[in-house]
């Protein structure tokens, strides 16, 4: 099994892809990106067991990339905001 700290740091990398992909496809955020950004939360060297730890990191890797694979069909757009638009002059 890979080490907590390198499955944080895997899931800490591909959580802020992914947000910057909603980001950029203007796509609202779920409770998936919740449970990422709260099990980050807890630091690879915590009294858990390390493989309860590296297998969670795995589990919401996982769920990030396939979000991000069908991010149209899963999550909803952004509605009801303005487009702003930079106006130079």
């Amino acid at each position: 099994m890979l080490a907590p700290e390198y499955t944080y740091t895997a899931l800490l990398i591909v959580q802020a892809l992914h947000l910057l992909h909603h980001r950029v496809m203007k796509r609202h955020i779920s409770f998936a990106e919740v449970m990422s950004a709260t099990v980050l939360c807890v630091p690879p060297w915590a009294p858990i067991p390390a493989w309860l730890l590296s297998a969670t990191h795995l589990t919401l890797i996982a769920v990030q990339v396939v979000g991000s694979l069908f991010i149209r069909r899963l999550s909803p757009e952004w509605r009801g905001s303005p487009q702003r638009k930079l106006r130079l002059g």
